[in-house]
């Protein structure tokens, strides 16, 4: 119990350090949130050609809304991805970087692409792109399309774990100049450069000797964003807000805590969604995923199970009985067998959002469960949720721990 107290406590003191830049949307104003993602949904058709971006939106949203929105967008994604690549139609790299995340976030293999005449390889694809992008920087300190695209490359090859991811990664931070201005590197470019470093600064194959080659442009392009706040929490403008915000949720340890207002930036994009600022779906579909907590680099972590997954239930029940209003709340929920705790989590929060929801925040040390029933731990009163198998303690979190079959977990509000 004192090990898991002394965790308690350093977890609390990450999210005392980091409080200003992990924040989400307040529960009377997440209507605006999933309005605002059924807006986006209706752009979907038979008629309509696909957007890799909504794709994502909605893959990184509520899972539970628009299921036929998102099964007509992988059918479609697929199909235009033949044909582009069997046509020799225009097909930019960073266009087959969208295709790739959004098909992954979907748990469909873009390296497995069935059609009569063989599988396509997507990652494959890219992969020469990305190559042809990396030659043409060497050779001309230019690429063949943007920065951006060669951004969204490396995050594509990255979540795919693609050896090509390090040595993209690697050219694009030596184009980065010392004092970056103008609009090679705008807010949109560093905030996707700064997901796809990340990315590639935790894969196990990234050389030791280029790490701080990486950090450095890292840093240079958090720089770049941060200089671009506004008093009223835009960042650039409030169309690359979105994609600041997820940059800055995504690397939120590589920059000094206090350095961005998260709340702020949250309620300006709230405000502006209520003025029809992201009526458009490709605005909608950028801002979408911060307002959720998540990133594009949230893809490379996603879980997927294979369609005849055994099931298993698990118990899962809250407790407070330390503070304020107590409460007891317990539900059954089923989920594929191997599934994690965290899982467990989010199906009861999307069965029962009122009792279930739950925030959370990644630190150095894993995620950690910040507050549920909002509820939230606090390290002046030394107060944080702990979890239990029955009566024992967890010793893994939430993200690693595999509940099994008719297995009771318990979440109790403690003091340490």
């Amino acid at each position: 119990m004192q090990w898991l107290a002394l965790c308690a406590a350093i977890f609390t003191w990450a999210h005392s350090v980091h409080a200003g830049a992990v924040c989400s949307v307040p529960d009377e104003q997440k209507a605006l949130v999933t309005s605002l993602q059924l807006n986006m949904a209706k752009s979907v058709g038979p008629c309509v050609p696909p957007d890799p971006s909504i794709l994502l939106a909605l893959n990184l949203g509520s899972k539970n809304l628009n299921p036929e929105a998102r099964e007509l967008l992988i059918k479609q994604l697929k199909e235009d991805a033949i044909k582009k690549v069997s046509q020799d139609l225009p097909f930019t790299s960073g266009k087959v970087a969208l295709y790739i995340l959004a098909l992954r976030s979907s748990c469909s293999d873009p390296c497995q692409i069935s059609r009569p005449n063989g599988n396509l390889n997507l990652v494959k694809v890219l992969e020469e792109k990305t190559s042809a992008e990396i030659k043409s920087i060497e050779n001309t300190h230019s690429p063949m399309t943007t920065y951006y695209q060669v951004a969204l490359d490396v995050l594509a090859l990255c979540v795919m774990s693609s050896p090509r991811a390090f040595p993209a990664a690697t050219t694009l931070s030596k184009a980065i100049p010392p004092n970056p201005s103008g609009p090679a590197f705008s807010v949109d470019t560093a905030a996707v450069a700064v997901m796809g470093f990340s990315c590639v600064l935790s894969m196990d194959t990234t050389h030791t000797e280029s790490i701080k080659t990486l950090k450095n442009a890292q840093s240079i392009m958090l720089d770049l964003i941060l200089k671009q706040k506004k008093s009223d929490g835009t960042i650039g403008n409030i169309y690359s807000t979105g994609l600041a915000g997820q940059a800055l949720t995504a690397a939120q340890l590589y920059y000094p805590p206090g350095s961005w207002d998260c709340p702020l930036t949250v309620q300006k994009i709230l405000q502006q969604i209520r003025q029809g600022t992201f009526s458009l779906p490709i605005a909608a579909a950028q801002v979408l995923p911060f307002l959720n907590g998540r990133s594009y680099l949230n893809v490379k972590g996603m879980q997927c199970q294979a369609n005849n997954a055994t099931l298993i239930t698990v118990d899962y029940t809250i407790v407070n009985d330390l503070t304020g209003d107590y409460f007891k709340h317990s539900i059954q929920v089923a989920v594929p067998e191997g599934s994690t705790l965290l899982k467990v989590m989010e199906k009861a929060a999307e069965v029962n959002p009122k009792e279930f929801s739950f925030s959370t925040e990644e630190t150095s040390w894993g995620l950690f469960i910040t507050s549920i029933n909002n509820l939230g731990g606090n390290s002046n009163q030394k107060t944080y949720w702990q979890f239990f198998s029955g009566i024992t303690p967890l010793e893994e979190g939430v993200s690693t721990y595999k509940p099994h079959n008719k297995e009771h977990i318990l979440a109790i509000f403690s003091k340490y």
